[in-house]
């Protein structure tokens, strides 16, 4: 399963600028509620969009890239 690695992209962020964000300040940013923020970052299946990783990426100013993951699913979870 293809995943955007929320929570690294945030340290990311705070490695580049020296702010940490927290989910409520990414939201301001993004238009994206914090409940949606916390499901992508913690819930490995939750099914985030193109459109909303774009508005991260774009928020933070960060290639969404570098933050992609595959995660090999056990074929018991498919």
């Amino acid at each position: 399963m293809l995943r955007f690695n929320l929570k690294n992209a945030m340290l990311a962020y705070e490695a580049k600028t020296g702010l940490h964000l927290k989910y409520e300040d990414l939201s301001e940013m993004t238009g994206i509620s914090s409940d949606t923020l916390k499901s992508i970052a913690t819930r490995p299946g939750y099914n985030a969009t193109f459109k909303m990783i774009s508005e991260v990426s774009k928020a933070m100013n960060l290639n969404p890239i570098e933050f992609f993951e595959w995660e090999e699913q056990n074929n018991d979870n498919q």
